[in-house]
């Protein structure tokens, strides 16, 4: 997890991540943030759905949720923020953690299939969370088309 340094959700720990570059797919976006972010070279990651918001601290948008296998060994130091392996538990409850992963947490680390998380905020407070289908044109291995 990485405790950001920066907004948004400043001083809590949060997944890495980052963004899409043009011509790559999710999947290997995830793959190429966790190696630049951490240092991690990883070969497989599994695709838990994607998270959507609205009236967040930065614009509507969304992202897409991945886990993998814990490698061995320590995160290389990162600009972003302070790295480190938490426990499991401590993800889905700590308030120092980002509250949403409370929400969607238990479900992806649980493997049920992928869907989509929405959250509608007041600045930080969650005001209603659904749970909902993915969109048909989702497709982790195609590039990202805005």
């Amino acid at each position: 997890m990485l405790l950001r340094n920066k907004p948004p959700n400043q001083g809590l720990w949060n997944g890495v991540g980052g963004h899409i570059e043009i011509g790559e797919t999710p999947y290997e976006s995830c793959l190429r943030e966790i190696k630049e972010e951490t240092g991690f070279k990883l070969e497989n990651i599994n695709f838990g759905g994607i998270l959507t918001w609205k009236g967040f601290e930065i614009e509507e948008g969304g992202l897409y949720i991945f886990t993998a296998l814990a490698p061995d060994g320590d995160p290389l130091p990162s600009l972003e923020g302070n790295l480190a392996w938490l426990p499991k538990q401590s993800v889905l409850t700590s308030s120092e953690i980002v509250e949403n992963i409370h929400y969607f947490g238990p479900a992806v680390f649980a493997g049920l299939p992928p869907c989509r998380h929405h959250f509608e905020y007041n600045h930080r407070t969650i005001l209603v969370y659904h749970t909902l289908p993915l969109p048909e044109k989702i497709n982790i291995f195609e590039p990202f088309e805005l």
